[in-house]
């Protein structure tokens, strides 16, 4: 583990407790689509309206953007490519649908993780040719008592950036590069987050399905995020 893991860990009362107003600066459709994905995932696992609403999540969360494909990398796949490369792999994912990141050992959760790479692979999600971020916040609505959700802002500079160093000299968030190895990487990133979630008190966490907070590892996810939010800006200097 990492400084900022180790201090996420020792400090998770008051992370936890900022980050019940991440749902509140997103808002809107981010939240809105989010919250009616998981609903569906209850109600109607795959059903077209299931895929409707990831699909219309990942847009809100800004995976999709207007412009000239050439130019514009943040840009999903025609919904219709998306929904064929899901609803392929729909015979295995109904044998994950039920599993638990707050129900299974280390081990348990690695093998869980490991036999989704045969899923993870023929995603058709982004037009990008990283995978990281597309793939993990599709499984984190398909299965999202399972996966966290993964980014390059938040999780990935969680992961590998020291907080000290989140900044450059000109006060700017430093760049972050994604990993060569997609699925290794999101490997690592979903056991790291389970083995803080395993270190924390989970009896703070309140599941609320109207809210961001609708599994424990979108919760974790959310604490993530408010530790990085709250990392302050050097002093500018004179």
């Amino acid at each position: 583990m990492i400084n900022n893991e180790l201090e996420l860990v020792r400090n998770i009362s008051e992370y936890y407790s900022k980050s019940l107003n991440v749902s509140r600066e997103f808002g809107g459709p981010s939240i809105y689509f989010h919250i009616q994905a998981i609903k569906e995932q209850k109600l109607n696992f795959l059903s077209e309206r299931h895929i409707e609403m990831i699909y219309a999540t990942l847009a809100s969360w800004g995976m999709h953007r207007m412009g000239d494909p050439d130019e514009v990398k943040a840009k999903m796949v025609d919904f219709n490519e998306f929904k064929d490369s899901i609803m392929s792999q729909n015979a295995m994912l109904v044998n994950f649908r039920d599993l638990k990141m707050n129900e299974c050992e280390d081990k348990e959760y690695s093998k869980y993780i490991d036999g989704l790479k045969s899923i993870y692979s023929p995603l058709k999600v982004s037009i990008s040719e990283s995978t990281l971020v597309a793939h993990s916040k599709t499984l984190a609505h398909i299965l999202p008592d399972l996966i966290p959700p993964i980014d390059r802002q938040y999780t990935v500079r969680f992961f590998i950036q020291d907080n000290k160093n989140f900044y450059s000299k000109s006060r700017k968030y430093r760049a972050v590069n994604l990993p060569d190895d997609h699925f290794s990487a999101f490997k690592d990133y979903c056991i790291r987050i389970k083995q803080m979630f395993d270190r924390c008190e989970r009896e703070l966490f309140q599941l609320d399905f109207n809210t961001f907070n609708t599994s424990y590892p979108k919760i974790m996810d959310n604490i993530i995020m408010a530790f990085v939010k709250n990392v302050p800006r050097p002093l500018e200097k004179n």
